[in-house]
């Protein structure tokens, strides 16, 4: 019987340790489908539910949502072979939910999308650069491993395509379904007479749950941290490291043109594109200012400008590259995160020192040359934080994978080096080796 334990036990840990994690996963969906399932049964849940509200769905906003679903599939399949297709499906998935937003009445959420879907997808192309290619296909000589291997791919893709429909399913029905009576009424009244702002979701995130925000931003700080951490030590993969195809043909066509130098048609070919870019810098700065300054009234706020400011930094980086912007702009994103997260806290603070609880915000009107009487509050200074501390964040996320283009010519110069140097170093002298002239004699 303890035999029978022992091998039990040997072979549970062989599907759940740690080694097996593609069968983790598996285990988990399906327990957690199986779970979902059980509870809608024992609830008395039936497709009957989806009949009427599937009638009644506005027939353009199905297409839209259609497409979607066509963008997330194509991402799905095109993961494994071709990343940058993958990257441009899934963007386009993003973008129907930025316009979901704008149909469902929600600008803020709207503009916060489409700036998260540009510097997500600036990001992903960065960090795919330096993965190693994927093989594009099963390849075994043994029909068994083959088969099992094939059976598996469609076991992993019935699970995630019925875990995606459970999804859809939950979420189609939670939002069709009438509203229960919630405590919205009380934000969309007290707004404005006791936060100064007319922008209920600013006004929610830096005001009615201020101490939430400040949470989030710290996590969000931890995290450029903990990447910036575990990239400032990676190298990329051997099979990585090489030009693009379409660079080394231009770096070879540079080659045989005595009056050429090397790279010199990568920058033609970027040259206009670099100088549209340094021109839209001080725009995009300015209309992440006006973003910032509007948020409690109208669309926009800190998270929004301070993205929308990280985006300014990334066209530098992508049209002139990353020693041409290091050279010209100390940017110090470590500092921006770490004065971004002490200006909300001392906000928070200051309310303490007046007697009220930490994060009370207060505002007043006030008499200004040429603007006049405008409202100003309290939260605009930790809304300040929050936008210097998302700024820093995603700046340092983006110069950890843009510092990999650096570091990539670095590994492979060190290697030619020292290649060169052990052709031409004269061989080391050893006492046991005999001449050939002794030897013989």
């Amino acid at each position: 019987a303890m035999q029978g334990v022992i091998a039990g036990s040997r072979t549970l840990l062989s599907w759940l340790g740690p080694t097996r994690q593609q069968s983790q996963l598996r285990i988990l969906v399906l327990t957690t489908i199986v779970a979902g399932s059980l509870v809608a049964i024992g609830a008395g849940a039936s497709l009957s539910a989806f009949d009427g509200r599937i009638a009644g769905a506005d027939p353009v906003f199905a297409a839209l949502w259609v497409v979607a679903a066509c963008c997330a599939l194509g991402a799905a399949q095109q993961a494994k072979f071709h990343r940058l297709a993958a990257v441009v499906l899934l963007s386009g998935t993003g973008f129907v939910t930025c316009i979901t937003f704008l149909w469902l009445s929600a600008p803020d959420l709207a503009l916060t999308q489409l700036l998260v879907e540009v510097v997500t997808t600036v990001l992903l192309l960065l960090g795919l650069r330096w993965l190693p290619k994927r093989a594009q296909g099963i390849h075994s000589t043994n029909a068994g491993a083959l088969l099992r291997a094939r059976l598996r791919r469609g076991l992993d893709f019935v699970i995630a395509l019925v875990a995606g429909l459970a999804v859809t399913g939950i979420s189609f029905l939670v939002m069709t379904s009438p509203a229960p009576e919630t405590i919205s009424s009380f934000f969309l009244d007290k707004s404005y007479t006791e936060a100064g702002g007319r922008n209920v979701v600013n006004v929610l995130l830096v005001d009615f749950r201020a101490f939430d925000t400040l949470g989030e931003i710290t996590v969000l700080g931890i995290v450029g941290l903990t990447i910036f951490a575990l990239l400032r030590r990676f190298r990329p993969a051997a099979e990585s490291l090489s030009a693009p195809e379409q660079q080394t043909r231009q770096r070879v066509f540079d080659e045989r043109h005595e009056a050429r130098t090397s790279d010199e048609t990568i920058v033609d070919y970027l040259m206009i594109p670099r100088v549209i870019m340094q021109w839209l810098f001080p725009v995009i700065v300015v209309f992440a200012i006006h973003l910032f300054l509007r948020g409690h009234d109208l669309p926009g706020g800190g998270f929004i400008a301070g993205i929308t400011m990280s985006i300014a930094f990334i066209l530098q980086y992508m049209a002139s590259g990353t020693r041409w912007v290091e050279t010209r702009l100390r940017i110090l994103p470590l500092r921006w995160i770490g004065i971004g997260l002490l200006i909300s806290a001392i906000t928070g603070v200051a309310s303490i020192l007046f007697g009220y609880p930490f994060l009370t915000t207060s505002f007043q009107y006030v008499e200004l040359p040429v603007l006049g009487k405008i409202p100003l509050a309290s939260a605009l200074i930790f809304d300040f934080g929050v936008f210097v501390l998302v700024v820093g964040a995603t700046v340092l996320m983006l110069i950890a994978l843009a510092h990999q283009s650096i570091r990539a010519p670095r590994v492979i110069e060190t290697a030619s080096d020292a290649e060169q140097e052990a052709d031409a170093e004269p061989a080391p002298e050893r006492d046991d080796v005999v001449p050939a002239e002794e030897g013989a004699r």
